[in-house]
């Protein structure tokens, strides 16, 4: 580990230590401790677009941006966020999880007119009217439902404000308009659920994806949340990973759940937690164990990482879907149709997951977990939209788990 994320690291758990009242380690007596109730979710709630169209091809020039941009825009709208908050709420609503992490949840702004190709030039993220914000509309669906949840942590991601040709999708009255898509991870919690404390925070290492209007930056975060719940602690993670799929993405998304790990490890010194980890990995268990990679911030090293997952599984971490299930090759959560409009279910990868680690040491042993209830949601005919949209490109995975723990000192 270099010298800056070692401080990085340092700074989390100092930040822990002594901002946190509860003491996790502190569990009394010897006995095998009473059982605790925890349910999770975790769910992609899906911008409404391939993002990566803007990566255009050989021939994609400047000029074509803000075509490109107008189609994505077109299709955030066709994919309408409005409608498929309502349906990812009847799914909260079914299971009532305590804590939620969701991920690519979306803050869209425009600005009329453009600033960008027009003068003043400024490609700097600037739009502030608000078109779509996907926190707000779903803590009010699930308000609707009678669901008290709230915002336990959230980080900001990527921030990214392109100009877009006004083909009759804003109500502007200039040629061009500009969009600006500032992504979150965000942890939300059930109103009966206490937090201690909660930190978000941006990988050291992040993509810089190339496209034909300069390289676009996209962070990628991560929350941490210490809560508690029936007299018991626990310490709740939720991260969006990049995505793979060639050698420089791939040793993005290995640097950064090497970091999650390092710096949970650091924070789990000295302590005795059960540490519960969701998210959208990007990592299929399917896909083997190790994949090509080349390794930031040199890149001058070419040869095989790590899968995400396997730096979950060797980090001492249990997929909870293989506890329920006995197999690592169902569950599927990716990928529906870009315009969620297709008849059946495409799914076919287990991308998102939900990961549970024991704690580090003491009377709980080997066997802290003691039954987990795993399942899909969001993936059935019954899940989609009065307008037969998917709720998400994303299947949520919803575990219940019961966990030994020891009564904390009183």
């Amino acid at each position: 580990m270099n010298i800056q994320k070692r401080s990085f690291v340092a700074l989390i758990a100092l930040l822990f230590a002594v901002s946190s009242p509860t003491t996790f380690g502190d569990w009394a007596g010897n006995s095998d401790g009473h059982a605790g109730h925890l349910k999770v979710m975790t769910q992609n709630l899906y911008v409404g677009a391939n993002l990566f169209k803007i990566l255009g091809d050989e021939d994609t020039g400047p000029e074509d941006v803000p075509f490109i941009a107008a189609e994505i825009f077109g299709d955030i709208q066709m994919t309408d966020f409005r409608q498929r908050a309502e349906a990812i709420a009847d799914g909260i609503a079914r299971h009532r999880p305590h804590l939620i992490g969701l991920q690519e949840v979306s803050l869209i702004r425009t600005q009329c007119p453009d600033d960008i190709v027009f003068p003043p030039n400024d490609p700097a993220p600037n739009a502030a009217d608000v078109y779509a914000d996907y926190l707000q509309l779903l803590l009010e669906a699930l308000d609707a439902r009678g669901l008290r949840y709230e915002v336990a942590a959230m980080v900001k991601n990527a921030d990214v404000e392109l100009p877009v040709a006004n083909l009759g999708l804003l109500d502007c009255e200039y040629p061009l308009f500009d969009a600006r898509l500032t992504d979150f991870d965000v942890t939300l919690k059930r109103s009966d659920v206490d937090v201690t404390f909660s930190v978000g925070q941006n990988y050291l290492a992040n993509f810089p994806v190339p496209t034909p209007a300069g390289p676009i930056v996209f962070n990628r975060g991560y929350n941490i949340v210490d809560v508690g719940l029936g007299g018991r602690s626990y310490r709740f993670v939720n991260t969006h990973l990049e995505v793979s799929g060639n050698r420089f993405a791939n040793g993005f998304q290995f640097a950064q759940a090497v970091e999650l790990t390092q710096i949970l490890e650091t924070l789990a010194a000295g302590r005795d937690e059960i540490v519960v980890l969701v998210g959208d990995l990007n990592s299929d268990p399917a896909e083997g164990p190790l994949v090509d990679c080349m390794l930031p911030p040199t890149f001058d090293t070419l040869g095989l990482c790590p899968t995400p997952y396997t730096v979950m599984a060797s980090n001492g971490y249990t997929d909870t879907w293989t506890v329920r299930n006995g197999k690592a090759d169902d569950g599927y959560t990716c990928c529906q149709q870009d315009l969620l409009t297709n008849d059946e279910s495409w799914l076919d990868e287990r991308i998102d997951h939900i990961w549970v680690r024991p704690p580090v040491g003491g009377a709980q042993g080997p066997h802290f977990l003691r039954a987990v209830h795993a399942m899909t949601v969001g993936d059935r005919q019954r899940d989609r939209t009065a307008s037969w949209l998917w709720p998400s490109d994303h299947a949520g995975v919803v575990a219940g788990m019961t966990l030994r723990q020891e009564e904390q000192e009183r």
